[in-house]
């Protein structure tokens, strides 16, 4: 038998043999064969591999009662999708009229092909441009069951074309801090090849190492010098960088600040009136400035204080009537403020300006009203009345009237109620966000006189109890699905274990000590980056994960603060570091995660691909956003995909940061008191100060004794790149002051001095010995 075609002829066999290798082809290009496929059955249904399987005699089968049938189909990597085929069919054996093929990014779902009409059983859907993912699902809404018999995706892996090569020692760009964990990544390096770190100055190597399972530690290479260097494995080099006594302190604390000034709303970089946002642009109701600003000024107040007054406050009616009552109700700060303290003002004002009472605005609150003793030579005490009297009379408000947002998921606003639900990866609703801010109102109208103190303090210990029972740490939506917001969690297991350590709930300690398990396992890879599951997803699917990373080492300072076991302690060491190094270019991409990082930031080499234009937060013009980082398609190692998903700065991704720098200066001070011969006492001090050898740096501090005696002293710096300062108080026994600065104390009076407020106060006391030589 011969068959004509365009005057040529071919064999019955050449026709099989072309059809058959035609269907190979066909086969090899459909990407889900190699993919994997879950379905809204629920975990433990199986059967939704049966729709990529390639066979069209098998399939999916949906619940029959579930309003949306989905079925997902995640690839192996970055894909450049051209084409979907669907071949499904109702329980019927009909045509499904609506479904819709969508793809996932920024936290939604995105139709990328929707329809309420169809007639076909099978469709093949081809894409105009090629559709940048890793997944696809399949989406339907049908009243009965339905069957999926082949859910197939055609494209082909995605390689950017203008992906920057990056170097083969992947490192923090700027700078390390002495004493502190130093290690680099090396994708491609042989395991037990030996590197050096190079003085770039002198080109002499001064540490050498061996590479591990693609790491190099160089942790104990502690130079004292202001010399740059580089790590060099045979002819490759990495980025240079310093090591200093309190490097990632002095390359932020100023350009936090200035952050912070230039997103706010209404008077920072621009006067434009923006949806979603109240005291800072795109802050929306959870973006917790507040309570990052607070914490930061009570962990380290003497560095806020010395950073340049910028902030001149701008009353609203130099401003058209489309402002009144935006903010002015508080009365105005005295101008000699630091900055810091006109922004947490700031934030306060517009929230009692505006009435405010979503409950995680009412609850930010409480932080003001914490601070407010810490903050009244600056302040008037009307902003403290004021707060007080809104706090106390809304906090059981259970509806909302002011500051609430299409991605509001409370059932209520009483915040006193138990709260179970929590949020989305959005970050909006983390576990425990009331324990601290009920803890603090509870301290405050305690010292106020309020005679109804104790419902917020038991609010909190069960709201610490139902955390402690249900939440399951191996559940990533309780971890790393909270994004930006996950500090929230453990802040508040710190926050109570440290405040109330005879009145915390049963296994409090425990639960901390299996969160850091759980994160420190998933942490062991050559990035030493915590993954978002065991063995899935590095970060979540579509998401800008910037500020989770940013505000990691928060949550790992707290459970920190309350492991007793040194091998964990250290092992939390190793993953605070390594996600601030993340943020600085250790990473698949080898970039920092600000556009502007090599403008702004001193010692960055090569900031990320792009930043966001327009938006709602309009951050263009604002120094020291957080644009973008890794997403889970550039792990392991994947930097040639390049600028892959969403890039957007946020407020939120920055308050992450901001508040892991004030957990770090806790975390880092400590202080001392030695009694010395010649009837003095040696006062130690380590705190985040020294950010500069060529400057002298010191410190007026106080020391106090038990019998009432107060004197200040100064502490200098040990050296240009010591951690610490150190001073001596002169002291006498039961004698009348002879000079102002000579302590007066009693025999077994106790000593004290301290570095820190409130709740970030370290503190030390010593009792005197008289029989101390003279």
């Amino acid at each position: 038998m011969i068959i004509k075609i365009t005057n040529q002829s071919i064999t019955i066999t050449a026709l099989i043999v072309l059809v058959l290798f035609c269907n190979v082809v066909s086969s090899q290009n459909n990407l889900s064969l190699t993919g994997k496929a879950i379905s809204g059955n629920g975990k433990k249904d199986v059967s939704s591999k049966l729709s990529i399987d390639g066979n069209h005699k098998t399939g999916w089968m949906s619940n029959e009662t579930d309003e949306l049938k989905w079925i997902l189909v995640t690839l192996p990597g970055a894909t450049e999708v051209v084409k979907v085929v669907l071949n499904m069919e109702n329980g019927k054996g009909e045509a499904i009229e609506a479904y819709a093929v969508q793809t996932f990014i920024n936290g939604y779902y995105n139709d990328l092909k929707k329809t309420t009409d169809n007639q076909e059983k099978i469709i093949s859907i081809a894409f105009k441009k090629p559709v940048l993912t890793d997944r696809i699902r399949l989406a339907i809404h049908d009243t009965g069951q339905v069957k999926v018999n082949e859910f197939e995706i055609y494209g082909e892996e995605y390689v950017s074309k203008d992906a920057t090569p990056v170097k083969k020692i992947v490192v923090n760009q700027s700078g390390y801090n002495l004493e502190k964990p130093k290690r680099f990544t090396a994708p491609k390096i042989p395991d037990h090849t030996t590197f050096y770190i190079k003085n770039i100055r002198t080109s002499k190597p001064e540490f050498q190492g061996k590479v591990v399972n693609h790491i190099g530690d160089f942790s104990a290479f502690n130079p004292l010098t202001s010399d740059e260097y580089e790590v060099v494995v045979d002819s490759l080099v990495s980025y240079s960088f310093r090591v200093a006594p309190y490097w990632l302190e002095r390359v932020t604390y100023q350009n936090i600040i200035d952050f912070m000034t230039g997103v706010r709303h209404y008077t920072g970089t621009t006067d434009k009136i923006r949806s979603l946002s109240w005291a800072w642009r795109d802050g929306d109701f959870f973006n917790w400035s507040m309570q990052t600003l607070v914490a930061q000024y009570l962990s380290n107040p003497e560095a806020y204080k010395r950073l340049p007054n910028k902030i001149e406050y701008v009353p609203n009616d130099s401003f058209s009537k489309e402002y009144n009552g935006k903010w002015g109700k508080l009365e105005p700060y005295k101008e000699n403020a630091p900055d810091i303290v006109k922004l947490i003002h700031w934030d306060a004002d517009v929230k009692i300006s505006q009435q405010l009472d979503h409950e995680m605005q009412k609850a930010e609150l409480a932080h003001f009203l914490y601070a407010f003793q810490y903050l009244k030579d600056w302040l008037p005490q009307q902003n403290f009345d004021v707060v007080y009297k809104y706090a106390v009379e809304n906090w059981e408000k259970p509806s909302v009237s002011n500051g609430s947002t299409r991605y509001d998921q409370s059932p209520e606003h009483n915040l006193l109620a138990l709260k179970t639900k929590m949020g989305t990866t959005k970050g909006e609703l983390p576990p425990g966000y009331s324990v601290i801010p009920n803890l603090m109102l509870y301290e405050v109208v305690k010292n106020h006189g309020g005679e109804d103190a104790n419902k917020y303090f038991e609010a909190a210990y069960n709201q610490m109890e139902w955390m402690i029972a249900n939440l399951d740490w191996r559940d990533p939506l309780t971890t790393k699905g909270q994004r930006m917001s996950e500090h929230i969690t453990l802040r508040a297991f710190a926050y109570f274990y440290h405040q109330y350590p005879d009145k915390a709930p049963k296994g409090l300690e425990q639960k901390v000590k299996a969160w850091a398990k759980i994160m420190i396992n998933r942490s062991n890879n050559m990035w030493d980056f915590r993954k978002y599951t065991d063995d899935g997803d590095w970060v979540p699917n579509g998401w800008n994960e910037t500020g989770n990373v940013l505000g990691f080492p928060a949550s790992a300072l707290a459970a920190k603060s309350m492991i007793k076991d040194e091998v964990l302690k250290k092992e939390l060491d190793r993953i605070i570091w390594s996600h601030f190094d993340n943020a600085f270019g250790r990473n698949p991409t080898g970039r920092h995660f600000s556009y502007d990082g090599p403008r702004e930031i001193e010692g960055v080499d090569l900031g990320w691909y792009s930043f966001h234009h327009g938006g709602v937060g309009l951050l263009e013009e604002v120094p020291f956003v957080f644009d973008g980082s890794p997403k889970t398609n550039h792990y392991p190692n994947h930097p040639e995909i390049g600028n892959l998903g969403w890039t957007e700065g946020w407020v939120q991704h920055n308050t992450a940061f901001n508040v892991s720098m004030a957990y770090l200066a806790h975390s880092d001070t400590k202080i001392s008191l030695t009694q010395k011969e010649n009837k003095t006492i040696e006062i130690r001090l380590k705190v985040p100060l020294n950010f500069d050898e060529d400057k002298v740096t010191a410190l007026a501090i106080k020391v106090l004794s038990s019998g009432g005696d107060t004197v200040m002293t100064t502490l200098t710096e040990e050296g240009p790149y010591s951690k610490y300062l150190k001073g001596t108080v002169e002291y006498e026994y039961e004698k009348s002051r002879i000079r102002d600065n000579i302590l007066q104390i009693k025999k077994n009076d106790t000593v004290h001095a301290s570095y820190g407020l409130g709740y970030f106060e370290k503190s030390t006391s010593i009792i005197m010995n008289k029989a101390m030589p003279k």
